[in-house]
């Protein structure tokens, strides 16, 4: 399957901050925060498949990236988004958001988790 990483300006991302920090999947550390961004797949008839990756910023895994780099830091200097700070945290995520790539589809373990499913383990 191909995957289209890129994000449209018009875009809607959905960032989650509060409750319980999300787990990166990468690394399995506690993540900073997700954002659950719009993305295609091409299937095997070559249709293009809109829906919905969730994607999560971690400061192991993701310091490296300008964009994440910037977020990242700012998060340490300011624990927590306010009124007074909210349009800078909003930029940064932004920004984020447009380049952070969603993870390839790893199909071996969707099958897997179906399979599961299908025999009631799930």
């Amino acid at each position: 399957m191909d995957h289209d990483r890129r994000l449209s300006a018009s875009a809607r991302v959905e960032v989650t901050l509060a409750g319980d920090p999300p787990e990166c999947g990468r690394c399995g550390r506690e993540g900073i925060l997700s954002a659950r961004l719009p993305h295609a797949l091409t299937n095997a008839r070559g249709e293009s498949v809109r829906g919905f990756a969730v994607v999560v910023l971690c400061q192991g895994c993701d310091i490296g990236e300008p964009e994440a780099g910037a977020l990242i830091a700012w998060f340490t200097v300011n624990a927590e988004v306010t009124d007074a700070n909210l349009r800078q945290a909003a930029d940064l995520i932004h920004t984020w958001a447009s380049v952070a790539k969603v993870p390839p589809l790893n199909e071996a373990a969707l099958e897997s988790e179906i399979q599961a499913w299908r025999d009631g383990a799930l």
